[in-house]
């Protein structure tokens, strides 16, 4: 393929040459895009590929092709290298992709080679400020003088000093081998990697509703089967503990009781990861939410020597939402905490409002502790069900999903940031 997409302007459409050493960089691109959307179910790596920036700096026809299609947005903006290179990484499988784009492409290629290579040598010596207003020098070889109208919605210039400017432009000549005919086709390559995107993501739905569905089933068998034997030990243990008088047995059945509820709530919570309840909303106080955790917790904080400190919003932060689940998130965060600090430390419990547009808003509660740290793989799988972090103290359970699970009910997420010694722990949706 020698040709770039076609940039339009009502019926006409001008053509600029792709070159070798871009379709070499644009192919691996899409490669690399490819097999990181399958590792990580995404629609492709964010990641601004090693050269990208290189290669716009000294490809001109590519660098006014990428600035011309940059959007309103950048209408009479200085644009940078790294906007440029931006806008492939996000755009490039949808640019090459539209196989319209290179119909009626011009058929006197070889006439136009040596136009080519003289126009990026000379190009070359300019700096790179002077391209885009200059682009008429290309787009005129395949159609008429670019007009005026058309040329105040591009971007004005390109800024030379974001991307080691010290370094010198590498000047590649204009010879045959930079516009070398490619057996490359970009747009077949760039289909068929997004349609193994989507082969891959269809595969992880259908594999994560079938894990669900598998859970929800062991669920409900294991809150069948364990639930009554263990209703069973707490209600003698707490018929024996009633009329026991020593302290040391006294103190051994209400371990039983306690242990008894906590295999309770793992239950509950494994059935209420399987199969949630509809999110019942009200009027919610954050603030007060936060607090009534505080005093719930007090106790059990004050017993370990564990600080715990609420910072409270200026303006109260109120939202339609579950109390009682946003309550629960909050108290497991909370829960994980002691449990990572075990003693003398400090919890910090906050709340913060986030305006995402006009009709959106963002509330993000945060918890922060003392405690040890977490390892890279223990944050990768907080989120899994039954994921043991015992080498940072965290229990094992699904106290952690339990939290994700409530945050995306409310169309969420909750996330987990850990450094050498301490944790921060947040939840956040939006209304």
């Amino acid at each position: 393929m020698s040709w770039l997409p076609a940039i339009r302007f009502k019926d006409i459409r001008y053509w600029l040459p792709l070159s070798r050493p871009a379709t070499d960089l644009f192919a691996a691109m899409l490669l690399e895009a490819s097999s990181s959307g399958m590792r990580r179910a995404s629609s492709g790596s964010s990641e601004m590929p090693y050269g990208l920036i290189a290669q716009l700096r000294q490809d001109p026809a590519l660098a006014i092709f990428t600035a011309a299609n940059m959007g309103p947005e950048y209408s009479g903006q200085t644009v940078t290298w790294t906007q440029l290179a931006s806008h492939w990484t996000s755009q490039l499988s949808s640019v090459f992709q539209c196989g319209d784009s290179f119909l009626g492409s011009p058929t006197h290629r070889e006439q136009l080679l040596p136009l080519w290579q003289e126009l990026h040598r000379i190009f070359l010596q300019m700096p790179p400020s002077q391209w885009l207003p200059c682009a008429n020098q290309w787009l005129s070889l395949t159609g008429p003088k670019l007009a005026a109208s058309m040329k105040r919605k591009w971007p004005k210039a390109i800024e030379d000093t974001d991307f080691n400017s010290s370094s010198p432009v590498n000047m590649v000549g204009g010879g045959a081998g930079y516009y070398a005919e490619s057996h490359l086709p970009l747009s077949v390559l760039a289909r068929q990697t997004n349609r193994y995107r989507a082969i891959h993501q269809q595969f992880d739905d259908a594999l994560q509703q079938a894990k669900m569905a598998s859970i929800k089933q062991f669920a409900y068998g294991l809150s069948h089967e364990i639930n009554n034997p263990l209703a069973n030990i707490s209600a003698r243990a707490q018929g024996l503990l009633r009329d026991e008088s020593d302290q040391a047995r006294k103190g051994s059945l209400q371990r039983i009781i306690d242990q008894s509820h906590r295999a309770h709530e793992m239950v509950a919570d494994l059935m209420f990861y399987a199969h949630p309840p509809v999110p019942h909303r009200t009027d919610v106080n954050f603030g007060t939410v936060l607090n009534n955790i505080a005093c719930q917790l007090r106790a059990t904080t004050l017993e370990r020597g564990i600080a715990v400190r609420v910072i409270e919003p200026v303006t109260p932060i109120r939202a339609l939402a579950d109390g009682a689940m946003l309550a629960e998130a909050t108290r497991a965060l909370v829960r994980n905490a002691i449990e990572a600090i075990g003693c003398n430390g400090r919890i910090e419990l906050s709340v913060r409002l986030r305006e995402a547009s006009k009709t959106t808003r963002t509330i993000c509660v945060t918890v922060r502790d003392s405690g040890p740290g977490l390892s890279e793989e223990a944050v990768r799988h907080a989120f899994d069900p039954y994921f043991s972090g015992r080498e940072a103290g965290r229990g094992l359970g699904v106290g952690l999903c339990r939290v994700e699970r409530i945050a995306k009910l409310h169309g969420g997420g909750a996330s987990l940031k850990a450094g050498p010694a301490g944790c921060i722990a947040m939840f956040w949706f939006h209304e």
